[in-house]
């Protein structure tokens, strides 16, 4: 078992940059398409909250495409879900918008071999209240003194990704709130709870008409990393695999971008 669990470690690691967001790789090969169970079946799929509409529309029609199927979809931030996962918590597919969240599953062994891969990615994107009050313009302007910042949690994948891009120009400010989900930071900006947030450009699609986005440079957005893995002990191995490939095929990649990502191997 100590072998195994070192050889999901050196996959991971050669997939997913452990310490950081991901940056650029190449994008995943077109999948091989796959016949889910010819029978009435369940499928339980983890997602991350920024992914909840795209997964929600693929969950829909992989139902229309597989009468009898019924696919559970559990979104709650990406920390939690993996929480979930290692405490044993069944499912069958996992959809992670942090490389390093991903890397913790399969160090414990719980993605199927060969499974993981680049789904999709985002962008970020300030939010602050309508009017933009206090006339936020860069993400320099998170670290003015008086402006109270919103950020995902240290543990949630958007306050990772957050963090990283302050970092990226030497800006360390603390948060004035945090939240577990780039919705939640979003609910904090509506809120008058902070004066700017660092969320998923998708986070913004329907959001209130009280908060606006200040768009970021290019270059100081390096793109997030979704991915998706079907799940070692998945209680439907052959429908997970299905899944998989109708999100990572032309039907599924059309709703992501529909919902506003961008395609696998996004650099500017």
């Amino acid at each position: 078992m100590v072998h195994r669990t070192w050889l999901f470690v050196a996959i991971a690691c050669s997939w997913f940059a452990c310490s950081r967001p991901a940056e650029p790789n190449q994008s995943a090969a077109a999948p091989v398409a796959v016949a889910a169970p010819d029978r009435p079946h369940q499928l339980t799929v983890f997602a991350t909250d920024s992914a909840r509409a795209p997964c929600t529309a693929l969950a829909r029609l992989y139902e229309q495409q597989h009468p009898g199927a019924s696919v559970v979809l559990r979104c709650e931030g990406g920390a939690q879900l993996v929480s979930a996962l290692l405490a044993g918590a069944p499912a069958d597919v996992v959809v992670i918008a942090d490389s390093s969240l991903m890397s913790r599953l399969a160090a414990g062994a719980l993605l199927a071999p060969g499974s993981p891969t680049e789904l999709t990615r985002n962008r970020l994107a300030l939010v602050v209240a309508k009017g933009n009050p206090r006339q936020i313009q860069t993400l320099s302007d998170c670290a003015r003194t008086g402006v109270r910042l919103a950020l995902g949690a240290r543990s949630a994948s958007i306050g990772r990704h957050g963090r990283w891009v302050l970092s990226r120009l030497e800006l360390h400010p603390e948060p004035a709130v945090e939240a577990p989900t780039a919705a939640g930071v979003l609910e904090h900006i509506a809120a008058g709870r902070a004066d700017v947030g660092i969320v998923y450009q998708t986070t913004l699609r329907g959001a209130p008409d009280t908060v606006q986005a200040v768009e970021l440079p290019l270059a100081d957005n390096t793109a997030a990393l979704y991915s998706i893995s079907a799940i070692r002990e998945a209680p439907e191995p052959q429908a997970a695999a299905a899944f998989r490939a109708l999100a990572l095929g032309a039907d599924g990649q059309r709703q992501f971008a529909e919902h506003g990502f961008l395609p696998q191997g996004t650099k500017d």
